[in-house]
């Protein structure tokens, strides 16, 4: 954009690219589900090519299994497009912003890096930690979509003591994150040593499923603490715990079911509709996870909404957030 503060000739309006973020978080948490119905029905060597299906063709629904990779591998497609639309519009953003422009282009650079990933799981076979790191990337493109998102939103405030989040709050919010991600880590390693491969010749990691089990439900019960520590020291402040409420509620109901589908699809053989459900759920924290932790780190002014509010978000006023660097 040019430097004298005047409008480029071609604009993406702050509405219109935070709708595109939203559609492309969305999509990534589609396909993240999608993922795990291919493992889950042994369709993972559906096609045991890549980019091509079996055969050197690149398209082949002759069986099932090749069908339900390739309807995978045609979302992979779909999302791409409002991911590039939202790294290229992060640059013709009006009114400028800062601070989009490193998260829309990291998803970007993620979902195709995801892509390679899959590849390379379905030449290596599946080598579960190939399928491992094809989950984890999902949640960093949705972290990063996410950021996106929030800064395209309601102006931020530039003084952070009167929104009442205080230092505490801050390093609760991000211990938050840090153990709802290592959750989602042990959950993939419990994956790699579990039943649920993507296909039966699949490679599988030699631990004890029970001992990695355990390990996982310690990291989800310390989310859990660090949870219910950030929700009494929000009652000091009743202001941020109301604006926080939704967003808390969420988590702790989503946490609930969570941890109910967990030992229920572990006490019973680990199912192929639970497994998909507990994915589909682990998702859906990961999302409400980070929008609490952007609330602690970069608090928004409740009272703006919208474009025309937006109009008053300008880089002096986003400087001040400790991830807005980009």
């Amino acid at each position: 954009m040019e430097s004298d503060g005047t409008r480029p000739r071609f604009t993406l309006s702050l509405r219109r690219f935070r709708q595109i973020a939203i559609i492309t978080v969305a999509g990534v948490c589609v396909l993240t589900v999608a993922g795990a119905v291919v493992r889950l029905t042994g369709s993972g060597l559906g096609c045991d090519d890549w980019p091509n299906c079996n055969n050197e063709r690149f398209i082949d629904v002759s069986s099932g299994h090749a069908a339900i990779e390739q309807i995978n591998r045609l979302l992979s497609g779909v999302i791409g497009i409002p991911t590039l639309l939202m790294a290229v519009g992060a640059f013709r953003v009006w009114p400028r912003r800062s601070g989009l422009k490193l998260p829309a282009v990291a998803v970007l650079v993620t979902i195709l890096g995801n892509g390679v990933v899959g590849g390379l799981a379905v030449r290596g076979d599946l080598h579960p930690t190939l399928v491992q790191s094809h989950f984890i990337l999902a949640m960093i493109s949705i972290g990063f979509g996410l950021v996106a998102v929030h800064r395209a939103g309601p102006a931020p405030v530039l003084d952070r003591t009167s929104t009442g989040i205080t230092p505490l709050v801050t390093w609760l919010s991000i211990a938050l994150g840090v153990l709802v991600a290592a959750s989602l880590v042990t959950g993939t390693v419990v994956t790699g040593a579990g039943p649920h491969a993507g296909d039966e010749t699949a490679r599988r990691y030699g631990f004890d499923i029970s001992s990695v089990a355990e390990i996982h439900s310690v990291t989800v019960w310390a989310a859990v603490a660090v949870f219910l520590a950030l929700v009494l020291v929000l009652r000091r402040t009743p202001a941020l715990a109301r604006r926080l409420s939704p967003n808390i509620s969420t988590w702790m109901f989503l946490a609930v079911v969570q941890g109910g589908i967990g030992y229920l699809q572990y006490f019973n053989g680990v199912p192929a509709v639970l497994v998909a459900a507990h994915v589909a759920g682990a998702t859906a924290l990961w999302v409400v996870t980070v929008q609490l932790l952007l609330a602690g780190l970069e608090p928004a002014d409740p009272g703006t909404r919208g474009v025309d509010a937006a109009q008053n978000r300008v880089e002096p006023a986003i400087s001040s957030s400790p991830l807005a660097s980009a």
